[in-house]
């Protein structure tokens, strides 16, 4: 299992009943009361969104995996900066796939205050503002662009379009006429990635998956040739616990018409959740039995990036370390039994690209390295590098108001990884939206890679949305 942290958030959305629904309805409760009132008390806002289906089964031999099949889709967006001193945002997404499981996503939900304590020129961009809710802190380019979730969350509905989930908390930002501005971050909630999930069932100490992005531990081992079910014990935390943890972190920088630079540093809990395992041959030996305990690490993460913008072309160079203030260093016998791996690394990893956008057509090339020493071979981490030495084009083009096709590919040097995204959309009328296209996985023959375990995830689809 490369990503223990699918079985932890688990834990948030199938250990029983009662515990679902209290951390489901205590996470949103912490996004949604931050904006309710302030959103839904405004007229003249701006509503947009979709509802939809999509379909992968054009060619049945094509992805023909559970919960790869079709799905369900809703997107909801909110946004209102008409007031000159006040921005407020909610946006919201949920999918269903074929196996009825249901996933969804709080992207952001803030107010934001402008000329908090200096008044806000919003043409020169001086002054300073403040911002209330979850957000999402776009410190780090090379996070962004390559879905490493090392700074916010990821929305991880599939892994061809991880999106981005903002961070709880209250930040402030402050602009001077000379083009420098420091930010700040602070937090005392935490909401970790929620997103792919597994299912735990606390009767039959079973973990099952209904989610292709998601891998469930090993059901059973080989114990003297004989085929040994494997019993999950799973130690419960308090909501408490897990909540309750502080983020903090700063950002300062320098820009103008064209150029812009700034570094951060930022401490907060893991998004992804840790796992302590250990196994035991049950008293009967008719079954192993593995305790899992959540851990909750901290980790610090700091970086930089360096911007050029003329008209619609941008350059950038981007770079984040993540350094781990715990280092697991695994359990061998554990991961042998239930492949779940707890290993813990120093990550770091530089980038940069060149791209285009306007009103007709959006392209660009991105490349990303990973510094950080890693041996597949060797170490046992809990999630294996995304990306290692990877490329990236991608080019989009509307022909008309009713028709657009995209293309995006990357490619890793190192593990010969591939991801194909092809994407046509015609607007049938203003409502309707037709899109058809391809997504497609290439992994290495041995099997070695972050991507190996989704190497069936292709489709070949087709789908309906009603735009509002």
């Amino acid at each position: 299992m490369n990503d223990n942290m699918l079985l932890i958030t688990s834990l948030f959305k199938k250990v029983s009943p009662n515990m679902s629904n209290l951390n489901r309805n205590k996470l949103a409760a912490l996004c949604l009361t931050l904006v309710t009132n302030t959103v839904f008390g405004v007229a003249q806002d701006t509503i947009q969104g979709h509802i939809g289906g999509l379909s992968n089964q054009i060619n049945r031999d094509v992805g023909d995996v559970p919960g790869n099949r079709y799905n369900g889709d809703l997107q909801f967006s909110y946004f209102n900066n008409k007031s000159l001193d006040l921005e407020r945002k909610f946006e919201f997404s949920a999918m269903v796939n074929d196996q009825s499981l249901t996933m969804w996503s709080l992207q952001e939900a803030y107010v934001e205050k402008k000329g908090a304590f200096r008044p806000w020129d919003g043409a020169e961009k001086v002054g300073d503002k403040i911002k209330v809710g979850r957000q999402i802190i776009p410190w780090s380019t090379v996070d962004q662009v390559w879905g490493l979730g090392k700074l916010n969350n990821r929305k991880n509905f599939d892994f061809f379009n991880p999106g981005q989930e903002g961070l709880i908390g209250v930040s402030y930002e402050n602009r001077s006429t000379n083009g420098f501005f420091w930010k700040a971050f602070g937090s005392g909630i935490y909401a970790p990635e929620m997103n792919p999930g597994l299912d735990i069932n606390k009767k039959n100490n079973t973990i099952t998956s209904r989610n292709p992005w998601a891998t469930a531990p090993a059901a059973s081992t080989e114990i003297d040739g004989n085929k040994t079910p494997i019993q999950y014990i799973i130690d419960y935390p308090s909501i408490s616990d897990v909540i309750y943890r502080y983020t903090i972190g700063a950002n300062v920088g320098w820009e103008n018409e064209h150029w812009a630079v700034d570094g951060y540093v930022v401490r907060k809990p893991e998004n992804q959740l840790s796992t302590q395992v250990e196994v035991a041959l049950a008293e009967d030996a008719a079954s192993v039995k593995a305790f899992i305990k959540p851990q909750f690490y901290y980790h610090d993460v700091y970086g930089g990036n360096l911007k050029y913008r003329n008209g619609d072309v941008e350059v950038q160079f981007s770079g984040i370390a993540v350094r781990p203030n715990t280092f697991p260093d695994g359990n061998s016998e554990a991961t042998k039994y239930t492949e779940i791996k707890t290993e813990k690394r120093r990550e770091d990893y530089v980038g940069g690209g060149i791209s285009r956008t306007n009103d007709k057509y959006g392209m660009g090339f991105n490349y990303v390295a990973r510094l950080s020493p890693f041996d597949r071979e060797r170490d046992s981490l809990a999630q294996d590098p995304r990306w290692n030495q990877a490329v990236n084009a991608f080019l989009m083009r509307n022909f008309t108001k009713t028709v657009q096709v995209s293309g995006d590919i990357k490619y890793d040097m190192l593990t010969t990884d591939r991801l194909i995204m092809l994407r046509a959309g015609y607007k049938v009328s203003k409502e309707l939206l037709t899109t058809f296209g391809v997504n497609m996985i290439g992994t290495p023959t041995n099997g070695k890679s972050y991507w190996s375990p989704y190497t069936n995830n292709d489709a070949l689809f087709g789908g309906l949305r009603y735009i509002f």
